[in-house]
């Protein structure tokens, strides 16, 4: 499940951690598969639903402390699972599964001011991550992400502690991806269509959406487009985050297109990616 190419997705860092992806599914949509409909710009083809691949809650109180973090986290409370590259492992000298509590920084502006003073030795965002070395659900070590300093990297032992797990379950935010038909180019009479990512109906920017399916990593690009010149109507996307929807006649004058989905979205591990490029001006 936990598909280690994934750990490709992490940033360059000390004690480093990444939150685990979440996962799409196919979502009941207007239109079933093998089903031939007339669509128009704005129009829904697509849906899929975002689930939370892996919730963990505490079953007892866990009191922690390393270096001048300490925190008292009551049952009840949900750690985020989270992927660690090769290296965290041998920092830290820890294997299993990871799970992490809250960012120290954010907890009060007294972690936030620690972390000024001491910034040499930690990240920005440090946390309080846990291990379970044998997967018994129970954790049994801590060691700090974020970390930078050897003196606080290794993981400390901790009492056995119990925690729950539940698979694939409905995000807190109300997670939605759909497939869009986007507009129509009368010039070319092709047809764009428009993925997009949805949270608490707020669409949410991204540059390309990174999946893992099989073991293997794909990026999909928010906008696809036909192309009649080269591959003339009827005319097939064979694979839409893993879903098949064929063209099979197109009116960019008139603003409509035929269409038919032949597979729905696959279900599988996937992580929306926003790539920022910063611009460094270098004056002589």
């Amino acid at each position: 499940m936990l598909a280690l190419p994934l750990v490709v997705l992490l940033t360059a860092a000390r004690t480093s951690v990444a939150p685990l992806p979440e996962t799409l599914a196919p979502a009941p949509g207007e239109h079933k598969p093998g089903e031939t409909f007339t669509a128009k710009a704005g129009d829904v083809i697509l849906k899929g639903k975002i689930l939370d691949t892996e919730v963990v809650t505490l079953d007892a109180p866990i009191s922690v402390s390393i270096a001048k973090f300490s925190q008292d986290i009551p049952a009840g409370t949900r750690l985020d699972p989270v992927l660690a590259p090769p290296k965290t492992e041998r920092l830290t000298g820890t294997s299993g599964r990871y799970y992490c509590g809250e960012d120290q920084q954010a907890r009060s502006k007294f972690m936030a001011a620690m972390i000024g003073d001491f910034g040499s030795k930690f990240e920005t965002v440090v946390r309080f991550c846990f291990v379970d070395s044998d997967d018994d659900s129970k954790l049994d070590q801590v060691f700090l992400a974020g970390a930078k300093d050897a003196e606080f990297q290794k993981s400390l032992p901790i009492a056995p502690t119990a925690f729950r797990r539940e698979y694939l379950q409905p995000d807190d935010e109300q997670g939605e991806v759909t497939l869009v038909l986007h507009k129509f180019k009368p010039q070319s009479n092709r047809v764009q269509l428009m993925l997009k990512v949805h949270r608490n109906g707020t669409e949410q920017y991204f540059t390309y959406i990174a999946t893992v399916n099989d073991d293997k990593m794909a990026q999909t690009y928010p906008r696809i487009e036909s192309n009649p010149k080269k591959y003339p109507y009827p005319s097939t996307f064979t694979d839409i985050l893993g879903a098949s929807v064929s063209m099979l006649r197109v009116d960019a004058e008139k603003g409509e297109a035929d269409l038919r989905i032949n597979r729905p979205f696959r279900m599988q591990l996937f992580k929306p990616v926003s790539v920022t490029v910063t611009y460094v001006y270098v004056y002589y």
